[in-house]
């Protein structure tokens, strides 16, 4: 509030005039309203319900005691109210939070109540780190610096669970999906080789896994994408230059529509006999439709 008030009204021209205007705005209780209006985010309510109920003690520190006390937040808040902390301490003592309040949780994680008169001043650690300080390394990371105040750990390489340096070889243990070979790094197990899929589907290995994928609707069986890693060709299939393609029952040269006025209609592996334009079907029998006129 003091921030986003303190140019108001001063535009610039005449400047003696702007002076004593702005030195009586500065002080005015237009802008002490405009202050304690902006102290809150509007969505806030407990904010705005501190506000309200304590505001007899800002208009005492605006009108009195902000030359003495310049910061309102130290002599409102954490002073006379007594509802926050200075930043890095928590509780009902503003006690330092662990790690000290310059760098809480040794700027590794969240220290719970930091801030506030709440909380117990534990550390919630960032995803790297774990440990009452926020000092030690979480599994799949590794340490790059450590001493009494700081610590960075970093990821281990994508086939590590635990680790001391960023390469495969650098693994204390693998990952599930991973084997460590003969060299000791540790390499994608291929979960393909089993073949854990199922008649319908083909096995694509992936890093540290595999997924079942299904088959073109050509195939019988496959071992791949598409219609031309079928193992047998589906029913209304057959193969053409290593793939497995479409028969058109339509163009057999014995008819498969035998019924009297109907047509044939290709399918992907299949085919449909309709009857043809003109008429329609009457208990499995093609008949002419019939016109009706007013």
């Amino acid at each position: 509030g003091l921030a986003d008030t303190a140019k108001k009204n001063f535009g610039g021209g005449n400047t003696a005039w702007e002076e004593k205007t702005l030195s009586k705005y500065e002080s005015s209780e237009i802008r002490l309203v405009e202050i304690i209006e902006n102290l809150c985010d509007s969505s806030n309510f407990e904010c705005n319900n501190m506000v309200e109920e304590h505001e007899e003690h800002i208009e005492k520190w605006w009108f009195k005691l902000k030359k003495k006390y310049p910061d309102l937040f130290k002599w409102f808040c954490i002073e006379t109210i007594e509802v926050c902390c200075p930043a890095g301490t928590y509780g009902p003592d503003c006690l330092a939070c662990r790690g000290g309040s310059e760098r809480p949780c040794h700027g590794n994680g969240h220290c719970d109540g930091d801030g506030t008169r709440g909380g117990d001043g534990s550390c919630s650690c960032n995803k790297e780190y774990t440990g009452d300080f926020c000092l030690d390394c979480s599994n799949g990371y590794f340490s790059t610096l450590r001493n009494e105040t700081h610590s960075v750990c970093t990821a281990c390489h994508a086939a590590c669970k635990t680790c001391t340096g960023s390469s495969n070889k650098d693994c204390q243990d693998c990952k599930e999906g991973w084997i460590k070979n003969e060299e000791a790094a540790c390499v994608d197990l291929d979960e393909c080789a089993a073949s854990p899929c199922k008649d319908h589907q083909y096995c694509l290995n992936t890093d540290g896994s595999f997924s079942c994928k299904a088959c073109d609707a050509s195939c019988i069986g496959c071992t791949g994408e598409g219609s031309d890693k079928c193992k047998a060709c589906a029913s209304g299939y057959m193969k053409e230059d290593e793939k497995c393609t479409d028969i058109d029952e339509c163009n057999l040269p014995e008819k498969v529509c035998v019924k009297e006025n109907q047509d044939c209609v290709n399918t992907s592996g299949s085919y449909k006999c309709v009857c043809s334009e003109g008429f329609e079907d009457k208990d499995g029998t093609c008949v002419q439709n019939v016109k009706t006129g007013k």
